[in-house]
């Protein structure tokens, strides 16, 4: 026979009961204190989070939201958590946010519609205070089912009046094929994602807009476009360049893009920019440890995700005045990857626009 061992009970979860008689306060006081709402002095505040700690307090979170109406807690969706640009994002989003008080989540849409409206689903039924979003598409309407303070960034939604902060991604783009050209290169052939995303259509626009500059009309054979992923990218871009009339220049416009591009530029033999120029969108490490460093339209990436948080705070704080539109700029950093050898990089910027549209 075995001896029987007696289990020990977990410890019951100490109670704000338990903490207003340790700090000498009404269950009451102690609750608005531990909920973070409403109105106590300071010297209460401070005796009551000297029990909590003292006591080892849990906050139950699912009853401070029920109490104060505020889970003082913010969602984030964004296309692929992969991508740096938006882990980047996502740091600069939540400093911001924790600064005033508010917990960031992430949810992941894998640049899916289903899974976008899965998301935003998800978030609805946890009563967060506010969302930030970086849309699938700019026609996909699953933002609208949500009825609180709403932020979208690096990409919009046709027609959605909310919050926004984006790139001057069009400028960007122009900047970059010019400098192409400027370096000698013709043709010059793009590496796009699907133009269903908003700030994918607004480089695609800058890219033709700076063909169309050169006197010169856009050949829609070296318009090539491939999923937002770095192996599609990679395929397509061999294809591009596999042909009899590949381009002497090819601007991609986002990192996944520029990653593939330059992988299918050496497995084909050739020389960056001997046999092909390269130009990318965003700046990332990778870009000036390879040979040739690789000539990048920067964006302010931290900057984007601070604004939003910014935008959002104010919203939870009851501004209620239109939406605002914040268009950051751009920087071409010029490297070697268009043959500009030493040249030192460009910080040629466009000022930052806000705009304000009507509800």
């Amino acid at each position: 026979m075995s001896e029987r061992r007696d289990r020990p009970r977990p410890a019951k979860p100490v109670t704000i009961k338990q903490v207003a008689e340790r700090a000498g306060v009404g269950q009451a006081t102690a609750a608005r204190v531990l909920g973070e709402y409403g109105h106590a002095s300071e010297a209460t505040r401070e005796r009551v989070a000297a029990a909590a700690q003292e006591l080892g307090y849990v906050a139950n979170h699912a009853a401070r939201t029920l109490a104060s109406g505020s889970s003082r807690t913010v969602g984030l969706v964004v296309g692929d958590v992969e991508n740096p640009f938006f882990a980047t994002a996502a740091r600069g989003l939540a400093d911001t946010l924790e600064q005033g008080g508010y917990t960031l989540l992430l949810a992941n849409s894998d640049e899916d519609v289903g899974r976008e409206e899965q998301a935003m689903r998800a978030f609805a039924t946890r009563q967060l205070d506010g969302i930030v979003i970086s849309p699938v598409t700019h026609t996909n309407r699953a933002p609208l089912s949500w009825a609180g303070p709403l932020v979208q960034i690096d990409r919009v939604v046709d027609d959605l009046s909310v919050d926004s902060v984006v790139v001057d991604n069009r400028a960007g783009a122009e900047a970059a094929v010019r400098h192409l050209a400027a370096c000698g290169h013709r043709p010059i052939g793009i590496l796009s994602e699907p133009a269903e995303i908003s700030s994918t259509a607004e480089r695609l626009e800058g890219y033709r807009a700076a063909i169309a500059g050169l006197g010169m009309a856009v050949d829609d054979r070296l318009v090539a476009v491939a999923s937002p992923t770095q192996d599609s990218a990679y395929r397509v871009a061999r294809e591009m360049l596999a042909g009899p009339g590949r381009p002497r220049a090819i601007f991609t416009a986002s990192n996944f893009m520029t990653a593939g591009a330059f992988h299918a530029i050496r497995d084909l033999g050739l020389r960056v920019p001997d046999d092909v120029a390269l130009a990318g969108f965003d700046d990332l490490d990778w870009t000036t440890l390879v040979d040739p460093p690789i000539t990048v339209v920067a964006q302010p990436v931290i900057e984007v995700g601070r604004r939003a948080g910014e935008l959002l705070l104010d919203r939870l704080r009851g501004d209620d005045g239109p939406p605002r539109q914040v268009v950051l700029p751009t920087e071409l950093v010029v490297r070697s990857s268009c043959g500009a050898g030493g040249a030192q990089p460009s910080r040629r910027r466009s000022t930052v626009k806000v705009k304000t549209s009507p509800r």
